[in-house]
């Protein structure tokens, strides 16, 4: 691309300056009827010419000032017969500039302007002095930032120098520090680039919201130097633009000029509509289109038909520039959590980082883990799902969505948990699991009041005097933790108001709801599973597409028709997911083997074979015995062969536990799985302590200990039995 130094474009300035000198030929006053719009710079702002109405109402024109004239172009012909009307020379017609005649322009006659009642006139102007002129800042509205980003990148493709720098310059300097972050993010500036052909959708895209972007108020970056920040969303941004552009591509029919003369009015009356699910959406475009207010520049009656059929049909929520922006405030939260289990880093955005640790689920036969609930049972997908690594990675996202709303220690454990369990790994992520919730939540109590009854006072826990406390606490947790009856798929509309537009996109008073919803089975079902119990469009089926525009769809039914194949669960199908609980309060959270996943790339396939999930009851009369994912023996549900298999493997070293409990001795095998109405037992060769080697007996850390049968009283829930 041809590029040039500040000198040569201050001599290109120059040059046009000289121009526009030379080819004045005076200022007049015509009627608006001469006038005409060949090439706009952009479309016209309704709310500014209702804004001109007032002020001329109340002020009546004001010539006399030189920033109400706009420049214009006239053919020397046409100058020439209006000047003689008037008995005026070319010379003397100049002289008048401070004193305009007015100029009788023959009928059909126009004078093409390029910025809007009194006009200097020009002729032969240079390409360069005609659109300095064009892009003059006597337009009665302000360039919004987002207008001047898509006239600076569309300078940019036309190899067009001096044209970047003008608008670059109309940034202010806060602005242009942004502006700088985002031109080296190329990502994002792809994505851009690839809906500058939307004309309507840059208005409410301000450049000084890119704060929120580029530098996210994450704890582990504020002491990076702001310009080395990498924002930590670029891909899941540049997926929502992709997704802009893919849904208006489908409302317009693809029709670049359709697309190019699309006002600002028409994105920002059908943005976050949804047409197709919403009673009222539907009549407010059905209105809007046929009155013409929307999409005004498009008389073809056939073309109207077709894209008011396609608004009409839109299940997803109408996405803009403006709703990314506003959305973007909606993942900084949950990003906060994300960031807090991973290394601190300046270059690599927040999918990197997670991506770098990822090691895969464990699963030997090619399919990926897919957790229901932190603490209960699994399923596993196979064949159809594309990429191992985005399913977990969205499991981390919908978990943080859960947890961020009510911040505690048990929701950081959860978390930290759920990213075990996905194949994750980082030292933070081991921290976590070795912290006890129930004691960091009565140590946070006590010292909120103890700086309250003593301010000036030195706070000291004492963990053994609080042992009483933490205990009963840890009861109460445990009798609320009731077990919760199976919830069928949320629905997608509801009777009566739904989710209004003000709250379908950014951070709302409907954020806390629907947390128990946030579940990958429950986000990419598909779409005629979802109940359907109204008009209006739920809070939920605003979070899902949401969710979706930033990550994209899974397909978790391996594009097979009715209910899915390809998830396995004893406990729960597609239909009835279980709500996540936290950890039960009365158990050692530490307890969780650290066992390392073999590394798996995210973007290997899955096999066609479905992967059992191994949940299985008592009644099936067999004990299996897993290690990472597969079985290692299998034994009668009898008391002496259960206890002596375990026996056998406690002898090699290994340790036992259930998918919902600590570790145990042995001889509690058999009894644990009896009172739990469990018959798998997950075995592991290694309990890394502190320092990551093996420990044995008295060696072990205390929240390595083995734990007695009586820790396993915990609810089950009975009517699963019935789904084997």
């Amino acid at each position: 691309m041809f590029t040039s130094s500040p000198e040569s474009l201050a001599a290109i300035e120059q040059r046009i300056a000289i121009d526009k000198l030379a080819k004045f030929k005076g200022a007049a006053r015509v009627s608006i009827r001469n006038l005409e719009f060949p090439h706009p710079s952009r479309q016209i702002d309704r709310k500014a010419i209702r804004q001109l109405t007032r002020e001329f109402d109340g002020e009546g024109c004001i010539r006399e000032e030189q920033s109400h004239r706009i420049p214009a172009v006239i053919d020397a012909s046409t100058l020439q017969a209006a000047l003689e009307k008037l008995s005026l020379t070319a010379e003397t017609f100049r002289a008048k500039a401070d004193d305009p005649p007015f100029l009788e322009l023959r009928s059909g006659v126009v004078a093409p302007i390029l910025a809007s009642n009194q006009v200097d006139e020009c002729l032969d102007l240079d390409k360069d002095t005609k659109q300095a002129l064009r892009e003059g800042y006597s337009y009665s509205a302000k360039y919004t930032s987002g207008e001047v980003f898509r006239h600076m990148r569309l300078c940019h493709y036309d190899n067009d120098p001096l044209g970047v720098q003008r608008w670059r310059g109309r940034f202010s300097h806060s602005q242009d520090k942004f502006l700088e972050q985002l031109l080296k993010r190329p990502i994002l500036v792809t994505a851009l680039d690839s809906i500058l052909h939307i004309q309507g959708i840059w208005r409410e895209f301000y450049i000084g919201s890119l704060d929120v972007i580029l530098f996210p108020k994450c704890d582990e970056v504020r002491l990076v130097n702001l310009y080395n920040i990498w924002s930590n969303l670029v891909q899941e941004i540049a997926h929502y633009i992709n997704s802009i552009k893919a849904l208006l591509a489908r409302i317009f029919d693809g029709n670049m000029t359709t697309m190019m003369h699309t006002n600002p009015m028409t994105i920002e009356s059908i943005q976050s509509r949804c047409p197709a699910l919403s009673k009222s959406d539907y009549e407010f475009i059905e209105e809007k289109m046929g009155s013409g207010e929307l999409c005004p520049e498009l008389i073809d009656p056939a073309k109207r038909a077709d894209i008011t059929r396609n608004l009409l049909s839109c299940e997803e929520l109408i996405p803009s520039l403006y709703t990314l922006i506003k959305d973007i405030r909606y993942l900084k939260h949950p990003a906060n959590h994300l960031s807090r289990l991973l290394p601190a880093s300046r270059k690599k955005s927040l999918r990197q980082r997670w991506f770098h640790i990822f090691a895969g689920t464990g699963s030997n036969d090619g399919g990926v883990t897919k957790h229901q609930r932190v603490l209960g049972p699994h399923k596993t997908v196979s064949g159809g799902v594309p990429d191992s690594f985005d399913v977990c990675y969205q499991q981390l996202w919908l978990c943080s969505y859960r947890i961020c709303k009510y911040p505690n220690a048990y929701g950081r454990l959860q978390l930290a948990e759920l990213a075990h369990r996905l194949g994750f790994s980082t030292p933070k992520i081991e921290f976590e699991l070795t912290q006890d919730p129930a004691q960091i939540v009565i140590k946070n109590a006590l010292r909120d009041v103890f700086h309250t009854l003593r301010p000036n006072e030195k706070f000291n826990f004492d963990a053994n005097k609080a042992d009483p406390v933490i205990a009963t606490f840890k009861g109460y947790i445990n009798s609320q933790e009731t077990t919760n009856p199976k919830l069928a798929l949320p629905s997608i509309t509801v009777n009566g108001n739904g989710a209004p537009l003000s709250c379908r996109c950014g951070q709302s008073k409907l954020d806390d709801r629907d947390l128990v919803h946030l579940f990958l089975d429950k986000i990419h079902a598909p779409l005629p599973r979802y109940g359907r119990d109204g008009d209006e469009i739920s809070s939920f089926y605003v979070k899902r597409s949401r969710h979706i525009a930033f990550f994209g769809a899974i397909d978790l039914t391996g594009n097979q028709e009715g209910p899915s194949n390809h998830l396995s669960s004893a406990s729960s199908s597609l239909d009835h997911p279980q709500p996540e609980t936290s950890r039960s309060a009365v158990e050692p959270t530490g307890c969780i083997p650290s066992v390392r996943h073999p590394s798996r790339s995210p973007d290997e396939g899955f096999g066609r074979n479905q992967v059992v999930v191994y949940k299985e009851r008592v009644k099936e009369g067999v004990v299996r015995f897993i290690e990472k994912g597969a079985i290692l023996g299998e034994v009668p549900f009898r008391e002496e062969d259960v206890n002596s298999q375990a026996k056998e493997y406690a002898d090699q070293g290994k340790k036992l536990f259930l998918e919902q409990g600590p570790y145990f001795i042995w001889h509690d095998c058999y009894e644990i799985l009896k009172r739990t109405k469990r018959s798998a037992v997950t075995v592991t060769t290694v309990a890394e302590s502190w320092v990551g080697k093996r420990r044995r007996g008295e060696d072990l850390p205390e929240r390595l200990q083995p734990a007695t049968k009586e820790a396993f009283d915990f609810p089950i829930d009975e009517d699963e039995d019935e789904e084997l």
